[in-house]
């Protein structure tokens, strides 16, 4: 089995980002969604600050980049509240299903726009992952419970975080090929605080500190920067179309840790879907 670099670092994004959720989770529990949301920014924006400041330089943006950063960062921060909105409102078994299918969009918009190209082998493979990253990201059990008219509720949250986050993938392959695989992660998560604080100053939300959660937030901020480079650096070795669908696959790894530590029980769609999502991989790599 001889994997590339840029799927390698593939599966470790997908691993930061299944076990930052799985912490993250832990801390919604106790502090608001932004609030969270907030925090873990601010924790993954000191982290890679350090390296920025021991390693890089501030580089001459042009407009397109700094146009690119303000889009990326706004995309982000809309995707991720209105995904959230989508699970207050609606049901997590129609959500996240359609949340997860933002790697559908990444693939088109990477071959049509990027000019990537797959063979045979990679669309299978990454076809796999892509079904095992819907199928895991929520429970049937509750999905046939559902009554018909419950089931559109908060879908147009969800569709909107799809297409968001499907679209970003592809502008910050743009980024890191002008920019380099580290500064543009820095630059729109920068961005994104600011948002964030003009956000919550127009809609009053509180985003005192929070101390009883500050452990988590920290450990979720530095795997989160961890995802987030590893990604960016995966896109520069690696066609877009192939590292996208592996990163969401990271609901699986959130699923097998709730399973161990948490005890919660894996029902049949999701553990065929944890099969898909490793099958693939091991096709990715042959």
């Amino acid at each position: 089995m001889d994997i590339s670099l840029g799927i390698l670092f593939g599966i470790v994004a997908m691993l930061g980002w299944g076990i930052a959720d799985f912490f993250a989770a832990k801390a919604v529990r106790k502090i608001s969604v932004f609030k969270t949301f907030f925090w873990i920014e601010i924790a993954t924006l000191i982290t890679l600050l350090v390296p920025f400041l021991l390693f890089f330089e501030f580089p001459s943006l042009s407009f397109f980049d700094i146009l690119l950063i303000l889009i990326i960062a706004f995309l982000a921060l809309i995707s991720v509240l209105s995904f959230y909105k989508g699970l207050q409102v609606g049901n997590v078994s129609i959500i996240s299903p359609i949340a997860a299918s933002a790697a559908v969009i990444a693939v088109i918009l990477s071959l049509i726009f990027l000019n990537e190209t797959l063979t045979i082998l990679q669309t299978t493979a990454i076809s796999m992952v892509i079904f095992g990253a819907i199928l895991t990201s929520f429970k049937f059990h509750d999905l046939i419970r559902l009554r018909l008219k419950n089931i559109a509720k908060g879908v147009k949250y969800a569709v909107i975080a799809m297409f968001g986050w499907g679209i970003i993938f592809v502008l910050i392959d743009i980024l890191v090929s002008r920019l380099g695989w580290f500064l543009p992660l820095l630059f729109f998560v920068a961005v994104e605080i600011f948002y964030m604080l003009l956000y919550s100053g127009a809609t009053k939300k509180n985003i005192s500190f929070p101390k009883n959660v500050v452990l988590f937030v920290i450990l979720v901020g530095v795997l989160e920067a961890t995802a987030f480079l590893s990604f960016s650096y995966g896109i520069s070795l690696e066609h877009t179309a192939i590292v996208a669908p592996i990163i969401s696959a990271f609901p699986a790894v959130t699923i097998i840790l709730a399973r161990i530590f948490f005890k919660e029980m894996l029902e049949l769609n999701q553990r065929i879907g944890i099969a898909a999502v490793l099958t693939g991989l091991v096709l990715l790599s042959v």
